[in-house]
């Protein structure tokens, strides 16, 4: 069996660490340890935890931070599949694009937020839907649901899932 010795500059390193140590539970201990603490906890009357207020539901605010984070994709991806969608019926006129931005949901109520483009202009405007509402290409708002929304075309029910590759 071979026997490791220790040599001086391994030892010196070991007796600084050992020193290291020595002197920061010295530091702690001269520094008071607890005693002050006990005593103010001692006084101090126990502070009982409530539950944070209830933010209340601003929707129009919700609406407009889904809008300018897109988390749907950018203004125009989905634009000319939605044209193409609502161009089918009325072929004569255009129509306005529009592309869904979003859901806010509340407490007790849910809208769909639409981003319209009119012919010729390169901005989408924002309109709030709700259940039963119609759409610019004449198409009506049947569900919306946290994940998802129905939309009834002329007798179609066309399901959107917000968050799957559609």
């Amino acid at each position: 069996m071979a026997v490791m010795r220790l040599n001086t500059r391994s030892a010196g390193t070991a007796a600084g660490v050992a020193g290291l140590g020595i002197v920061a539970f010295a530091l702690g201990w001269w520094q008071g340890g607890d005693a002050g603490h006990r005593a103010l906890k001692a006084n101090s009357p126990a502070a009982e935890w409530k539950l944070p207020e209830p933010k209340p539901v601003d929707l129009a605010t919700d609406a407009k931070i889904i809008l300018a984070k897109q988390p749907f994709g950018a203004a125009g991806e989905r634009a000319a599949a939605a044209a193409s969608v609502a161009g089918a019926g009325a072929a004569s006129a255009p129509s306005a694009q529009w592309r869904i931005g979003g859901i806010v949901a509340g407490a007790t109520s849910r809208y769909l937020v639409v981003l319209v483009r009119p012919p010729g202009q390169n901005s989408d405007r924002i309109e709030l839907r709700q259940v039963g509402e119609s759409l610019p290409d004449g198409a009506v708002v049947r569900s919306v649901d946290p994940s998802s929304v129905t939309i009834d075309r002329q007798g179609t029910l066309v399901t959107v899932k917000m968050f799957e590759r559609n």
